[in-house]
């Protein structure tokens, strides 16, 4: 699937069987839409295209109202990946682009796309004040030569499938329900970081995830849930809220992973969300809190028992946790300690920890690709020529890189692809990757390095 974040970047040799929305979540409606449109594309040797748009137009039109993401930019690209969609134009979204007249943006869309059917529900509406609505479209397909297709909403329990009555289930912890109109279980990502520990001391190691305030989180409460390391599905028990047992502190994600030990701080966490197994509650006993604990786990292991062996058998094999990385102190410039599996996991997990510090990452889609080809005379001098040839693209062409490819590396040749998107660097101004201090370390879990950079 291609993705591209200009309309103009687009070079097609074949017209296109298009779809229009924000599709957050992908939901049931959202997936008999798009299987409409690919199938019809693929039937007729069309290309099945899709524009969206981040920010969410809701965002931007009315922030007091702004809604909470079902999905992340790059979920939602998976998703209609798996979907069979072609190529995907994620589209910023801002007061301009809300104050375009329906018939220049479609002009634009219908030119660049090559756009011969526009598949769209009945209450569609784009442009300016909503102009844009399935009468003006069919009028403007027929100066353009595209056709209008209107899809009947896909219902669940008489009511339309929509991405605000999926949000209302999950602030109502209602997941199961929520399930049911996603065709998947309802999820969060994001990055294991540090808690306070008390899991730990407790017997139940828990992994804290950094969610996102922009995220739709169920309701507090004690969850079934699934966590996903890479391509590994665990069952395990999250608990959502201000932990009133001890300091009834900022609200939390934490995950107790059952039958799980494994140091993954700074890596990528997904909770799946299966059932909901009781509010959150105060124990003034912390005897009777670990009891408790104890309980929810027994509960989960039977919730989800007889699913998790079908679940995974649905996944690829592979590692866990292909990379992490994390800051380390620094007298003058910034470091990162860097692990990875493989070796080329490590040159992975560096890029990617060096932009996290250069930028926020969150809502980043790789749009543009570049091919890499470099040789020195060691692994970590390909390592510092790689960072530097990454930061050399990104001052010459404005990229910042969210997603790299390793194709193959050995002791003295790399060759990789990597993929970026036009955006602002709004933290640090790193200059290079250095040499400093700089060793690689090789051991049984994989390898790892501090590699230090130039501010």
């Amino acid at each position: 699937m291609d993705i591209i974040d200009d309309l103009s970047k687009a070079d097609l040799r074949q017209e296109t069987i298009l779809t229009i929305g924000a599709f957050d979540g992908v939901h049931r409606g959202h997936q008999a839409l798009i299987s409409a449109v690919v199938e019809r594309a693929h039937a007729t040797d069309r290309l099945a295209a899709l524009v969206t748009f981040h920010p969410h137009p809701g965002v931007v039109l009315a922030p007091e109202r702004a809604p909470r993401y079902l999905t992340t930019p790059a979920e939602k690209m998976a998703l209609l990946e798996g979907l069979g969609v072609d190529l995907v134009a994620m589209l910023p979204f801002n007061q301009q682009v809300a104050a375009t007249p329906a018939r220049d943006f479609v002009e634009k869309v219908a030119g660049h796309l090559r756009l011969r059917e526009l598949w769209i529900g009945a209450d569609f509406a784009l442009g300016r004040n909503r102009e844009g609505d399935v009468s003006l479209l069919r009028k403007l397909g027929q100066e353009l030569g595209y056709d209008v297709h209107v899809f009947e909403p896909i219902l669940s329990a008489e009511e339309i499938i929509s991405s605000s009555r999926i949000r209302s289930l999950l602030a109502e912890g209602r997941v199961e329900e929520a399930s049911g109109l996603l065709g998947r279980y309802p999820s969060l990502s994001g990055e294991v970081v540090m808690g306070a520990q008390r899991g730990r001391t407790l017997g139940f190691p828990t992994a804290n995830l950094q969610v996102r305030s922009e995220q739709a989180v169920p309701a507090d409460g004690v969850y079934a849930v699934f966590a996903l390391l890479g391509a590994e599905r665990f069952p395990a028990v999250a608990n959502i809220g201000v932990r009133p047992s001890f300091d009834n502190g900022l609200r939390t994600v934490e995950t107790h992973i059952l039958g799980f030990d494994r140091d993954i701080y700074g890596c990528d966490l997904v909770i799946e969300f299966v059932t909901r197994l009781r509010d959150e509650r105060r124990f003034e006993d912390i005897d009777d809190l670990v009891a408790q604990i104890d309980r929810d786990s027994q509960t989960a292991w039977h919730v989800l028992g007889s699913q998790l062996q079908a679940a995974s058998a649905e996944r690829e094999a592979g590692a866990a946790c292909r990379f992490r990385y994390r800051e380390v102190e620094h007298t003058a410039d910034r470091a990162l300690r860097v692990w990875g599996y493989e070796l080329e996991d490590l040159f992975a997990g560096a890029a990617k920890g060096m932009y996290s510090l250069m930028a926020d990452l969150d809502g980043l889609v790789a749009a543009d690709w570049r091919e890499i080809r470099l040789e020195a005379w060691d692994p970590p001098a390909l390592l510092v020529d790689w960072l530097n040839e990454l930061l050399f693209l990104t001052e010459m062409e404005g990229l910042v890189f969210v997603d790299s490819c390793i194709e193959s590396l050995d002791e003295t040749v790399l060759v990789a692809r990597v993929g970026g998107i036009a955006a602002p660097i709004t933290k640090a101004h790193i200059k290079a990757a250095t040499f400093h201090d700089l060793e690689f370390v090789r051991d049984a879990s994989g390898w790892s390095t501090v590699i230090t950079l130039d501010v």
